[in-house]
């Protein structure tokens, strides 16, 4: 089979030929409909993060596709992949077939297209669990979603509109604005106005723009704190946060896979239905290197997916 590998920490993908894996007893055998290209994916193959796995690594820790042998699930079986170290410690998505550990394994009936299930639970779990679980948004509630156009900020945008508040995106350039889902005023970081106004923030962003929405943020309000994808540095005045009693509360979805499993059934139906929408880019396998170069400069807006040739 083909399979993008690294090599090399810190050097691009290298599309190898290399054997089908075998399953053992208590794994299922997935041929992979399409495998999601994701920040996480880009820390590993960094060598910077602290898990490193031994080289040649097949990347990618999320994919879709259908059961080709298993001890538990029927052959055709739609199935969504992610966990149980996939991609991290163990051969990942990035390849024609994976073997993966039956309990890490999400029945999928084919509601959504092969790309859009291998590319949602990340984005859309982490939304809910921010906008919900974390800074327990309200009706009525004004809330600043920093990152309004990247993949887990639009969907955590959609699902405070459907909450009921009124949501700013902040996105880090006018040419973003478009892309701000309907429902919420879309400004940039510098259109951020000073004063206290906003009852929450959700943000994936970091940097300055997390500094300003922090700052505009009414007293006991809160801050749920995503991702970094604008820097990995937050500089506060802390005589005004201290005063301001904002807390600053993260969200990381490794230790939350339960919680992941429970809202798939939902956040499945949101998307089926239109009420929340993931946008995905697709990148043939042989084109994993680029995926991840597009991903890396900030080209993707949404998630981005490699497909391997059928």
């Amino acid at each position: 089979m083909k399979a993008a590998r690294l090599h090399t920490f810190g050097r691009p993908p290298v599309v190898d030929d290399v054997e089908t894996p075998t399953r053992p007893e208590g794994s299922t055998l997935v041929r992979v409909g399409a495998a999601a290209v994701g920040h996480l994916d880009l820390t590993v193959a960094s060598g910077s993060f602290d898990i490193r796995p031994p080289l040649p690594h097949i990347g990618g820790t999320d994919a879709a596709g259908t059961v080709v042998a298993s001890d538990t699930l029927p052959v055709g079986q739609r199935v969504i992949v992610r966990g149980g170290g996939i991609g991290l410690t163990r051969p990942g998505c990035w390849a024609e077939y994976v073997v993966v550990r039956d309990r890490h394994l999400i029945s999928e009936e084919g509601a959504l297209p092969l790309p859009v299930a291998a590319t949602f639970l990340v984005p859309a779990t982490t939304a809910w669990v921010a906008v919900h679980d974390v800074a327990g948004v309200l009706a009525g509630e004004r809330v600043i979603v920093g990152g309004a156009a990247g993949a887990v900020g639009r969907v955590a945008a959609q699902l405070a509109v459907l909450a009921g508040a009124e949501v700013i995106g902040v996105v880090g350039r006018e040419s973003s604005l478009a892309l701000v889902p309907d429902g919420v005023t879309a400004v940039t970081a510098d259109g951020i106005p000073d004063g206290l106004w906003a009852d929450a923030v959700v943000d994936t962003t970091g940097g300055e723009p997390l500094s300003r929405a922090l700052h505009a943020t009414v007293r006991g309000g809160r801050a749920a704190l995503i991702g970094y994808t604008r820097s990995p540095r937050l500089t506060l005045d802390l005589p005004n946060w201290l005063l301001a009693e904002v807390p600053l509360l993260p969200v990381s979805m490794i230790h939350r896979a339960e919680r992941q499993r429970e809202l798939v059934p939902t956040l499945i139906g949101l998307l089926a239905d239109g009420s929340i929408s993931v946008p995905v880019r697709t990148f043939p396998l042989d084109r994993t290197a680029q995926a991840c170069a597009d991903l890396a400069a900030g080209r993707i807006h949404g998630r981005a997916a490699v497909v391997p040739a059928r």
